[in-house]
């Protein structure tokens, strides 16, 4: 009885230290990016917006706060993904955020709003040391009490990464997303200016 009595209790500390280990194991260093801090300046001015935002939505490929990147030069059809770096949010999340510090609303918004969609947020490599942040919005202003769809435009910008990695990919998406928002909010307030529908 003594030997197997001795095996079973063995076997049940090595089964506590295994789970110990498990439990105390250090996760993976995960770097996690976001659009960094907007403090205006000169070269960062906030824009007015004449046109109540709607919350910014994202293709359903894009729920996920994932890195994701192209290889052009090899098979532009796959995605794939980096292990060790990650968004702080999903790009809709992102996007919402950006707009909240970058843009104002005019004391008197117009009868239409502006409703924002994600369709592409991609760090692409065109070979296999260059690469760009790509990001494509689609938009729709609406009357806002019939819902009546005025005007759509699709926006796609790109900015050239400085690294071929997370980071310089990471960088290019956001100065890319900014570029494709201020261009978006000038285009909402033109088209509504010239609407009878928003005035």
């Amino acid at each position: 009885m003594r030997p197997i009595t001795l095996l079973i209790t063995s076997s049940v500390i090595m089964s506590a230290l295994v789970a110990c280990v498990g439990i105390n194991k250090t996760p993976q260093n995960i770097a996690v990016y976001d659009f960094g801090l907007s403090i205006p300046n000169e070269s960062n001015q906030q824009i007015t917006s004449k046109l109540v935002l709607e919350t910014p939505i994202a293709a359903e490929s894009l729920n996920h706060n994932k890195i994701h990147y192209r290889l052009n030069y090899q098979n532009p059809l796959r995605v794939f993904f980096y292990a060790e770096s990650r968004w702080s949010g999903t790009p809709a999340e992102l996007f919402s955020n950006k707009l909240s510090k970058m843009v104002n609303l005019t004391k008197t918004p117009m009868n239409c709003s502006l409703k924002i969609k994600v369709e592409a947020f991609d760090q692409v490599f065109n070979t296999s040391v260059t690469s760009e942040g790509v990001v494509q919005l689609s938009a729709l202003i609406v009357e806002k009490k019939s819902q009546k769809v005025i005007s759509s435009q699709l926006i796609t910008e790109s900015v050239t990464s400085l690294s071929p990695n997370a980071q310089g990919g990471a960088a290019a998406l956001q100065q890319a997303s900014e570029n494709a928002l201020k261009r978006l909010i000038n285009w909402g307030n033109l088209t509504a200016d010239s609407n009878e529908f928003c005035r």
